[in-house]
C-alpha cells in the first residue's frame, strides 16, 4: 500500500469490518458489535503512520475460531499480526501471521510478542478477568508504537471503575461501542478501555 494513497482508496474494496463479518469472530454479531469501532480506529492508525500498513497484536484467539486472527491477517492495511493463545489453533494465519501458543501475562508472553513488535493495534480479547485486564495495560504499553492504541475489549460495565482504580493511568479512557443488539442485559454490552499512545 503506497503511502499517499486514500483513506478513500484504502477501504475502496472494503473496510475491517466486513472482513469480521466474512469470518467467525465475535467481534461482529449478536453478543456485541465492534466493527464502528475497528472500521474507525484503522482509519485512524492509517492516517497517523502515513497510510503504511500496520502492525497488529491480539490476545485471545481461539474461542470462536481463530476468526478475528485471519481477518486481520488478510486485511491489505495490516502487515503483521501477531496472535497469542494458551490453546492451539486449527489453521495459522498464513503468511503475515503468526500465532505464539503461550500465556500472554506473563513475562515469556511478553518477550515472545515483543520479537515483533513494536505494535500501532494491541487487544485484549481473552479471558475478560480483571487481573489478566489490568495486566494487559501494565504489560504491553511498552510494545505500543507512537500514537499506536491498545484496546481492552469485553469490559464488564460494573468493574471499569475497579480496573481504572488499578491501572492507575489518566489517559485511559472508557467507551461504549454503539452496537445494533445487546444480548447480555448490561454485564459486558460493548464496553472497552482505550489507551493512545500519544508519545511520539
Amino acid at each position: 500500500m503506497a503511502s499517499d494513497i486514500s483513506l478513500v482508496d484504502c477501504f475502496s474494496e472494503k473496510p475491517p469490518s466486513a472482513y469480521f463479518a466474512e469470518s467467525d469472530s465475535d467481534k461482529t454479531g449478536i453478543r456485541h458489535n465492534y466493527t464502528n469501532l475497528y472500521d474507525w480506529l484503522f482509519a485512524s492508525l492509517l492516517f497517523q503512520n502515513g497510510m503504511k500498513p500496520i502492525r497488529v497484536l491480539e490476545i485471545g484467539v481461539t474461542m470462536f475460531g481463530e476468526g478475528s486472527g485471519h481477518a486481520f491477517a488478510k486485511m491489505p492495511f495490516v502487515e503483521k499480526f501477531v496472535g497469542l493463545d494458551v490453546n492451539p489453533i486449527q489453521e495459522d494465519f498464513g503468511e503475515k501471521g503468526v500465532f505464539l501458543q503461550v500465556d500472554g501475562y506473563t513475562e515469556e508472553g511478553l518477550q515472545s510478542a515483543a520479537r515483533y513488535g513494536p505494535y500501532h493495534l494491541l487487544i485484549d480479547d481473552a479471558e475478560h478477568s480483571h487481573d489478566q485486564q489490568v495486566k494487559f495495560f501494565t504489560m504491553y504499553t511498552p510494545l505500543c508504537a507512537p500514537f499506536g492504541v491498545m484496546v481492552c475489549e469485553d469490559v464488564p460495565r460494573m468493574s471499569i471503575p475497579k480496573r481504572l482504580k488499578a491501572i492507575k493511568d489518566p489517559s485511559l479512557l472508557k467507551v461504549r461501542v454503539p452496537g445494533a443488539f445487546i444480548a447480555t442485559k448490561g454485564k459486558l454490552d460493548n464496553n472497552v478501555l482505550l489507551k493512545i499512545n500519544r508519545t511520539p
